[in-house]
């Protein structure tokens, strides 16, 4: 599956999982990633809420204002891990 991202970035990777594709494919390839197994997606979105609840004001002023982070939290309530999937650090950091 490597063989599926462009050249430059293949070295950047260390593991490809493949997960069901139903909306939580982000939230299911972090849980599957951490070992956890791919149906704990909802443990990985849950955590990230309480994350950026306990947070808050380090991620308000990461993103500059209060409204991005709104944003991105309200989106973790519905369908948003499309949203978050371009914070790399907010996963590699505290999960």
């Amino acid at each position: 599956m490597l063989d599926q991202f462009v050249p430059f970035i293949q070295g950047f990777i260390h593991d490809v999982v493949d997960v069901k594709a139903d909306g939580n494919c982000g939230y299911r390839s972090i849980a599957a990633l951490l070992g956890m197994g791919e149906d704990s997606w909802l443990l990985v979105r849950n955590e990230l809420i309480k994350e950026l609840g306990r947070w808050s004001h380090d991620y308000i002023y990461l993103f500059g204002c209060i409204e991005r982070f709104e944003e991105l939290r309200l989106s973790l309530l519905v369908d948003g891990f499309s949203k978050v999937c371009c914070l790399g650090y907010f996963f590699k950091n505290k999960l």
